[in-house]
């Protein structure tokens, strides 16, 4: 069995990335720092604003709507909920 080389450095980032590819049926593998919820995994902005409100349940956390308006890829989620 081929063990599986991750570039989480910790824990946040991947609960963050597990519940964002359960939410969206997308493999963990497809979720990298510069994945655009847009672009890449053709999100619009309702889609969004539910999957951020998703993980501030999850995770406790809220952030602004200054730092959700930031929000464009995977590597800036990580970002505000780490930072939080």
């Amino acid at each position: 069995m081929r063990s599986q080389v991750t570039t989480m450095t910790n824990p946040i980032e991947h609960q963050i990335v597990n519940t964002i590819s359960w939410t969206l049926n997308v493999a963990p593998q497809r979720l990298l720092p510069y994945t655009h919820f847009a672009d890449d995994l053709h999100l619009d902005d309702l889609d969004l604003l539910l999957l951020i409100a998703s993980l501030e349940n999850q995770l406790g956390v809220y952030l602004t709507r200054e730092q959700v308006a930031g929000i464009q890829t995977i590597g800036d989620v990580t970002h505000y909920f780490s930072a939080n």
